[in-house]
């Protein structure tokens, strides 16, 4: 293997690593929010119980990918500093409204925990509006990071053109089946969590899994809207996506067949997601399909990134059939021997292993104890 694949697809691994977590924080945050908000409209006590649960889940998701966050950050800035210079010059306002948001949810998510019960339920449910708005702000600001690798506009001259990079025409379609997805995944993964409890949560599944299903139509629409967006501004992507099945000439042989391997767990999830629903409906829960439904879910994003991420390769920023080769944006200074190589490999599945068995360990062996208050 090359060194630029080899760096190539470990920015990437660790990149969809942060997102496994990254679309659980944004899914479970909204969701507790709204049924936080409407526990006090009904004077629900289950439901705020219910809210406590799902919040308690996206307290350990936002720890992981905090990790992964700085994990990533590390090595883009180790081993593409050119992009990163790129991102940090062209795109200083999405970054900085981005870290605005890691720092004000920080100290809102601390306060949402520790004042529930402490304060009026009235402001503790309006105290999650701006909490679940700095939590949105995160993927909002950094997608323009991905909008610019697609289509790099505003980079060209001494003087970046933040007007032009703001108004990136990727960048809507993005961001819009980002958080589309990070909310219905979000959702079945948290139906996932409750159903493992020994003391079943019928309710409290059925509303995740409902929340799921209703959100598979526009998620479905909207990664439709951005492959239309992609086919105009991306055609190397499109090619390798698309395959000799939908008319795409794939310079990549390895990209298509996942494409369509997740478009097959995309119905599976829905038919699987809907027979859960029903049984949920009908006063049991299915627990191995409810389960299925959030491992489904997450595959799919999986499945889905490394498609939209690894179909770009050779290039990191495209323009059109071609682009910026990632072995000239590679760090130069710093030389890799072939020992630091399996050294990466090495420590990088080994922590990988370590995070598992920690969340394992936090979400159902004591994260989610039987008896709460």
């Amino acid at each position: 293997m090359s060194i630029d694949l080899f760096l190539f697809s470990l920015l990437g691994f660790t990149l969809i690593m942060h997102l496994i977590f990254v679309n659980v924080i944004i899914g479970v945050t909204v969701l507790t929010v709204a049924i936080r908000y409407t526990a006090y409209l009904r004077n629900d006590p289950y439901l705020e119980l219910l809210a406590r649960r799902a919040f308690r889940v996206m307290v350990i998701f936002d720890l992981f990918g905090g990790v992964w966050g700085t994990i990533l950050t590390v090595y883009m800035a180790g081993f593409f500093p050119s992009m990163v210079a790129i991102f940090t010059r062209v795109y200083f306002y999405p970054v900085a409204i981005a870290l605005t948001g890691i720092l004000v949810s920080i100290p809102l998510i601390v306060m949402y925990w520790h004042l529930w019960g402490r304060i009026s339920p009235r402001s503790h449910s309006l105290l999650g509006i701006p909490m679940a708005i700095s939590v949105l702000l995160v993927p909002l600001g950094f997608r323009y990071l991905f909008a610019g690798l697609n289509y790099p506009i505003g980079i060209d001259g001494d003087q970046p053109s933040y007007i032009a990079a703001l108004a990136n025409p990727v960048y809507p379609a993005l961001a819009l089946h980002t958080i589309l997805g990070g909310l219905d995944i979000g959702a079945f993964v948290l139906a996932a969590i409750l159903a493992t409890r020994s003391n079943m949560d019928v309710r409290g599944v059925r509303i995740a899994l409902s929340t799921g299903m209703a959100l598979l139509i526009p998620q479905s629409i909207a990664g439709a809207y951005y492959y239309v967006v992609l086919a105009e501004y991306d055609p190397y992507i499109v090619n390798n996506i698309a395959g000799p099945l939908l008319g795409g000439k794939p310079s990549l042989g390895f990209v298509y067949p996942l494409f369509y391997t997740a478009i097959v767990l995309v119905v599976a999830l829905t038919i699987v997601g809907a027979i859960a629903l029903y049984n949920a409906m009908m006063g049991f829960v299915n627990r191995p399909l409810a389960i299925t439904a959030g491992i489904l879910s997450e595959l799919i994003l999986v499945l889905m990134e490394f498609v939209n991420d690894g179909s770009r390769y050779p290039y990191l920023f495209l323009s059109g059939n071609a682009g910026i080769p990632v072995n000239e944006l590679l760090n130069e200074a710093i030389p890799l021997p072939l020992v630091a190589i399996y050294t990466m490999i090495a420590s990088t599945l080994i922590f990988t292993a370590i995070f598992s068995i920690v969340l394992y360990y936090g979400l159902f062996r004591r994260y989610l104890p039987e008896t709460e208050e």
